[in-house]
């Protein structure tokens, strides 16, 4: 029985801090690109679904915007949700950069949602597991 839960809990272990690093990765990934990013507003154009069977009502926003030089830029957001996160006309804040204008980052959702939804499963594996883990570290 030892063996197997020292087993069991070094795996919950591993993926928790698997979860948390990655995480962690992201948020500092998305931090470091408003750092050296383009801020600047964008506008709500369209919204569009994600092709898939079956169906979804997911839908993700479409934005247009201005960069420092001018140029009209469309970007077509990857983060469906329903609700959509914007409503059409709306004005929101992104983030895009120098060197590459299509690389945008939005501000609500699409900055900590991914890190937030790791940062809880990481935490709550490394809770889970990492107690067992050490104590039964500990026995032998």
């Amino acid at each position: 029985m030892s063996k197997s839960w020292l087993i069991f809990c070094g795996l919950f272990s591993t993926v928790g801090i698997v979860c948390l690093s990655i995480g962690f990765n992201v948020w500092n990934k998305n931090r470091d690109f408003k750092k050296s990013g383009v801020e600047t507003t964008a506008m709500v154009i369209g919204l569009h679904k994600k092709k898939q069977i079956p169906a979804t009502t997911a839908q993700a926003v479409i934005l247009q915007y201005n960069t420092k030089t001018e140029e009209n830029k469309i970007f077509y957001s990857t983060t469906y949700t329903t609700p959509p996160l914007f409503q059409l006309r709306e004005q929101i804040k992104i983030w895009y950069q120098p060197d590459q204008p299509e690389n945008v980052l939005m501000e609500g959702k699409d900055e900590w949602l991914i890190p937030m939804i790791l940062f809880g499963f990481g935490t709550i594996f490394t809770l889970i597991g990492l107690p067992g883990f050490t104590k039964e570290l500990l026995k032998r």
